[in-house]
């Protein structure tokens, strides 16, 4: 498994661990008993950045998901297991949701920009959902670093002719986070990455932030 996830233990430590805990790290496949969401209101920043969106190839920022749900993932195309998985689930929540499905943004965030040109992201994103539900962003390596500093999101990606391959020469954390419609942060959801996503809960928070009460 190439991506990294917070223990429970860490999970339970409050809503600022949550955030510092991201290079605390196991396998979130190996715990189903991961709860599906961990509010973080008040405890970590509103949802920030500026990065290229692939489908359209203009830059956006988070001006762009204002007025919707946003689920925000950082990963990488070329991963094997959890990345496709995460984006699996995100799909499926998105038809559990029906109608409010259309109104929830998924924005996955290369870290591999060597690899992940806006071409390649673009049709990997295409295989879970269309524009503009799923959203593919690439930022330059400045702005990736500012915002995976933002959410307390770990990554390593080797670059260059020689760099090793994925499996073993990429790395992230894998935390997920969901965003209120006006952009402030509403929970971390650990098990979205897993086989074990509780995905009506996470219906039924999302649900929550379109009526305004997370």
């Amino acid at each position: 498994m190439t991506s990294l996830t917070i223990g429970r233990r860490q999970w339970l430590g409050g809503a600022a661990a949550v955030i510092g805990a991201s290079l605390l790290v196991r396998r979130a496949a190996a715990d189903p008993a991961l709860p599906a969401f961990v509010p973080v209101g008040g405890h970590m920043k509103s949802l920030k950045f500026r990065m290229q969106d692939v489908e359209t190839g203009k830059t956006i920022t988070e001006a762009a998901f204002r007025g919707h749900p946003t689920i925000l993932y950082f990963g990488f195309t070329r991963c094997p297991d959890t990345c496709p998985l995460t984006m699996q689930n995100a799909a499926h929540l998105v038809s559990l949701l029906g109608n409010d499905g259309q109104r929830l943004r998924i924005a996955f965030v290369t870290v591999d920009l060597d690899y992940d040109t806006p071409a390649r992201l673009k049709q990997f994103m295409a295989q879970f959902g269309p524009p503009p539900v799923f959203t593919g962003l690439r930022g330059t390596p400045s702005e990736l670093k500012t915002a995976a500093a933002r959410f307390g999101v770990f990554y390593h990606a080797p670059s260059g002719a020689d760099s090793p391959d994925p499996v073993s020469g990429i790395g992230h954390s894998d935390a997920t986070y969901l965003f209120a419609p006006d952009g402030h942060a509403v929970a971390v959801l650990p098990a979205l990455p897993t086989g074990t996503p509780h995905l009506p809960q996470v219906a039924a928070l999302v649900r929550k932030t379109l009526s305004g009460a997370a």
